[in-house]
């Protein structure tokens, strides 16, 4: 474990050195800028009321939620070196209005065309696979540190998070958990892994469903982006993820590249190879992460009616007794009410 660890640091280290001090500095721009906009971001989600205990808040927010996008880019990165595929350095993407979390997430560019089968996939795997790993203790801790409101939550749970709230907390009808920034931070990242998880041209998901099922890996992306023309009927945040993947193509790049002469010089068949029966069961991992993580109106808060709501009882301290209720005076018996207009 200590060797592949500092096996790892030298990928790093040596990938940093190797890049122009143009390239080195446009990136640590882009980082630092995304942390300052999870930063201002995080104020938003801390329920307390002074200053410094909602940067405090934010600041637990954005940490977690960097580790977490950094977990991913390094993960994917460091396999693609192991391999000696070309890979880019992380490219964070700094998000402060349009985007409820402060960010649009970080790419990492990887080499698509001309790769061994497995490497593909345990580059597309290990993303991921470490995003969701770090989000899950995040969504544990937030879980736990969260408090039970009589308020809907302002995010559309997965049925992760919905699990395990069920089984960390008691939960009455009409009333959800308060969203600690730590709970945030995690359910922000299982949902950019689902989304990651898309089989859809060059994310990870699309990558392994081409390692996996090689060209018909087209006809699964065109039935998928069916499924998400559907979803933005009911949901029209998805009709940006149809038009971005309309223009950039729901086909890995090598069935893209295949059917262009002018562009394609390599036989596929060289280096495709089945996959063993592990990265089988990590493809299944992967499968079971989406289904827990993706949820269809992500930032569709389920309102419940006011009045379906149980009654918020109020009572005084216990060392306060209520008084003795004030004396009407009664009516003198010769007065009499007169009614006449």
């Amino acid at each position: 474990m200590l060797q592949r660890i500092k096996r790892n640091y030298f990928i790093i280290r040596d990938g940093i050195r190797q890049a122009d001090a143009a390239t080195r500095r446009r990136h640590l721009v882009l980082f630092l800028l995304t942390v300052f906009t999870l930063v201002l971001t995080g104020t938003n989600f801390s329920p307390r009321t002074t200053t410094a205990d909602r940067y405090t808040d934010a600041a637990i927010y954005a940490t977690a939620l960097t580790l977490i996008l950094l977990g991913y880019s390094l993960a994917r990165y460091v396999q693609a070196r192991s391999y000696g595929i070309y890979a880019s350095l992380p490219f964070f993407i700094p998000m402060p209005l349009f985007s409820p979390f402060g960010t649009f997430g970080v790419v990492t560019r990887t080499a698509n065309v001309g790769v061994n089968t497995r490497a593909l996939f345990d580059v597309a795997f290990w993303g991921p696979a470490t995003s969701f790993l770090i989000s899950l203790p995040c969504i544990v801790a937030g879980i736990w540190l969260t408090e039970v409101v009589p308020n809907a939550s302002m995010f559309e749970h997965p049925l992760l998070v919905k699990g395990l709230a069920k089984l960390m907390k008691d939960i009455p009808h009409g009333y959800d958990l308060a969203m600690h920034p730590l709970l945030i931070a995690g359910w922000a990242g299982i949902l950019f892994t689902a989304i990651n998880l898309f089989p859809l041209g060059s994310l990870s998901g699309g990558q392994i469903a081409y390692a996996l099922f090689g060209h018909r890996q087209r006809d699964i992306a065109y039935l998928f982006m069916a499924g998400l023309f559907v979803m933005a009927l009911y949901y029209p945040m998805w009709f940006a993820f149809v038009l971005i993947f309309i223009y950039l193509g729901v086909e890995h790049p090598e069935l893209r590249t295949a059917r262009n002469p002018l562009y394609f010089d390599m036989q596929q068949a060289t280096t495709r190879q089945p996959l063993d029966r592990r990265r089988q069961y990590f493809a299944g991992f992967l499968a079971l992460v989406f289904a827990l993580s993706f949820t269809v109106k992500p930032f569709d808060a389920a309102f419940e009616k006011v009045m379906e709501r149980p009654p918020v009882q109020i009572a005084p301290p216990d060392h306060i007794q209520p008084g003795p209720a004030p004396k009407t005076p009664a009516p003198e018996s010769g007065a009499t009410e007169d009614h006449s207009i």
